[in-house]
């Protein structure tokens, strides 16, 4: 099966997609081979489909950055934690699923799976995030999260949303299949990750929300740290 023959080749085939997800029937030998000539198109695999998605959004990017970012602040400096970006893949062996969530960190050392020869996932995330999208979320968080929380080394899950303020927090609790959950919508909010505060206007740092429509945008807060 050639699979590679209906991917979007160009940018304007990508941006004529939109930003929806889109699938393509294939079995995971079609999806290995796929990772050789899919270039820089961000590709996942998932109940024997590839999935590929479009040109993410500026507030999607900003989002990104400002949580690497926070992470590094707090982790960058611990020896045994490493943070990852969408480029590196979180493979979950039990259901042979291939996510690329946007953001993720591992604990100790990284246990890793082949998925071709010279390419690996990691396959023991200790914390995972997904900036959502209105095309995104049915994916990642009906599709993708029941899986997250099947990881055995995943103990933080973060889901902010990209056009409003909102982060829900899930913390496994203990070693059990537990998990709790917060939603945070302020900026003077904050979640914890090891044992530092990260703050809901740091997330959200130069990121501009459009306005419902019929309603005029609110001037911007020139204060420093707000939305």
């Amino acid at each position: 099966m050639r699979v590679t023959a209906k991917l979007p080749k160009t940018l304007a085939e990508r941006l004529q997609q939109g930003g929806h997800p889109h699938r393509i029937p294939a079995s995971w030998a079609d999806y290995v081979d796929l990772l050789s000539a899919s270039g820089d198109l961000p590709v996942e695999y998932d109940v024997e489909n590839i999935i590929y998605m479009g040109i993410a959004s500026d507030n999607h990017e900003a989002i990104v950055a400002n949580i690497i970012i926070c992470l590094g602040n707090i982790l960058g400096d611990v020896p045994d934690m490493f943070i990852r970006g969408s480029n590196r893949h979180v493979y979950i062996p039990d259901f042979q699923k291939d996510y690329a969530p946007d953001v993720h960190v591992i604990q100790g050392a990284p246990e890793v799976f082949e998925l071709r020869k010279g390419l690996t996932a990691n396959t023991n995330p200790w914390l995972v995030v997904e900036v959502l999208s209105p095309s995104t979320y049915v994916r990642d968080m009906q599709e993708k999260l029941p899986f997250y929380k099947k990881i055995p080394s995943l103990r933080h899950i973060l889901y902010v949303e990209q056009d409003r303020p909102l982060v829900t927090v899930m913390n496994r609790v203990g070693d059990s299949a537990v998990w709790e959950t917060i939603d945070l919508d302020r900026p003077e909010d904050a979640f914890p990750i090891a044992g530092q505060s990260v703050y809901l206007k740091e997330v959200y740092k130069k990121v501009t929300f459009e306005a419902p429509e019929g309603k005029a945008k609110k001037p911007r807060n020139k204060k420093s740290g707000d939305l």
